[in-house]
C-alpha cells in the first residue's frame, strides 16, 4: 500500500499556507490536488474575497476527508451536518461552513445533494459591545505602552466602522482627500474620514516615515492581518480589566454604529456607512444593547 504526502499552495490574506493531503494511492491523491486547484480557481473568478475562499477551500478538504473517498450522496450529506452540528460550535459558523460545502457541492455537479442551513433566531440586541469608557481605557493604555500602530488602528476602527479586511484600501494617498473607495462583497463604497482623524493619521505616517501605499501594514508589507489585531485587541483588554469577549475588531464597528445613532439617528445614512444593503440589517443598531436591557431589568422595582 503506498501513501502520497503533497504540498500545494493556496493563497492567504499574508502569503501562502500549504494544504497538505496523505491518502491512499499517488493517482487519487493527484486528482484531489488538481481538482482542489481548479476549485480555488473557480472561487477567484466569482471575485469572492481571500477570507471567502480560504474558508471555502479549507471546508471543502473538510468535506472530502470526512467522505474518505466515498461517493457523496444526500444521506452522506445529512450524516455531515450532524457532523458539523456535534462540534459545539455558533449556529452562524456552522451556517458558514455548510455554505462553504453546497459551494463545492455546486462546482462537482452534486447540486441534488445540497443541505439546509439551520434557522437562527433573529438578535433583539447586541451582545458583547465595548462601551465608550472601555473604549478610552483600551486607548489610553495602548497609547502609554507605545503600541502607537495599534493605537491609531484603534481610532479608525471606532471613528469609521470599517471592517478589518478593509485596512488594505486605507492607504496615503486617501488622506489628503479624507476619504479612501472599498470594494466589499462585489460592492464598492467610499469611506470618509474625519478631519481629526486625518491629522492623526497623517502625523503618524510622517513619524513613521510611511510616504506610500497602506497605511498599517504587517507580514512583507501586505496589508496587516485580522489575527495580528485580534491578538493585540486581546492583549490590552487583558491589560486593562475590560473583559475579553468585548476585545474583537467588530466591536468597535458597533460602537461606531451605536455612537452614530444615539447621535445623529439616521438608520439610512448609517447603512450607507456601514455599507448594509439592506436597512433590516442596519436596523439592529436602534435596539437597546443586551447589556443595557439587563441594566434596566435590574432597576426595576415591584
Amino acid at each position: 500500500m503506498t501513501f502520497a504526502e503533497v504540498y500545494i499552495p493556496l493563497l492567504q490574506e499574508n502569503g501562502f499556507f500549504y494544504l497538505r493531503i496523505v491518502k491512499e494511492g499517488k493517482g487519487k491523491t493527484m486528482e484531489e490536488i488538481r481538482e482542489i486547484t481548479e476549485y480555488r480557481e473557480y472561487l477567484l473568478q466569482k471575485e469572492l474575497s481571500e477570507n471567502t475562499i480560504h474558508v471555502y477551500v479549507r471546508q471543502a478538504k473538510l468535506f472530502l476527508e470526512y467522505l474518505g473517498g466515498v461517493t457523496a450522496t444526500k444521506k452522506l450529506l445529512l450524516e455531515y451536518k450532524k457532523h458539523l452540528l456535534g462540534q459545539n460550535r455558533k449556529i452562524s459558523s456552522t451556517n458558514l461552513y455548510i455554505v462553504a460545502v453546497n459551494s463545492y457541492l455546486k462546482y462537482v455537479g452534486l447540486s441534488k445533494c445540497i443541505i439546509k442551513t439551520e434557522r437562527i433566531q433573529k438578535h433583539r440586541s447586541l451582545e458583547n459591545v465595548i462601551s465608550l469608557e472601555e473604549y478610552r481605557r483600551i486607548l489610553a493604555y495602548a497609547k502609554e505602552s507605545g503600541r502607537e500602530k495599534y493605537y491609531h488602528i484603534i481610532r479608525v476602527l471606532a471613528f469609521t466602522g470599517i471592517r478589518v479586511s478593509e485596512f488594505a484600501f486605507l492607504t496615503v494617498d486617501a488622506l489628503p482627500t479624507g476619504k479612501f473607495a472599498v470594494g466589499n462583497k462585489g460592492k464598492t463604497r467610499e469611506v470618509y474620514l474625519p478631519e481629526k482623524l486625518v491629522s492623526e493619521l497623517t502625523a503618524y505616517c510622517e513619524t513613521e516615515m510611511i510616504t506610500a501605499g497602506v497605511i498599517f501594514t504587517g507580514y512583507q508589507g501586505r496589508a496587516i492581518h485580522r489575527a495580528s489585531i485580534y491578538k493585540m485587541l486581546i492583549h490590552l483588554a487583558d491589560m486593562t480589566g475590560v473583559d475579553k469577549k468585548k476585545a474583537h475588531p467588530h466591536s468597535f464597528r458597533h460602537l461606531f454604529a451605536l455612537t452614530y445613532m444615539r447621535q445623529y439617528a439616521d438608520l439610512t445614512e448609517l447603512a450607507d456607512l456601514l455599507g448594509h444593503s439592506s436597512l433590516e440589517t442596519t436596523r439592529i443598531y436602534t435596539t437597546t444593547t443586551a447589556e443595557e436591557k439587563r441594566s434596566r431589568l435590574n432597576n426595576l422595582v415591584f
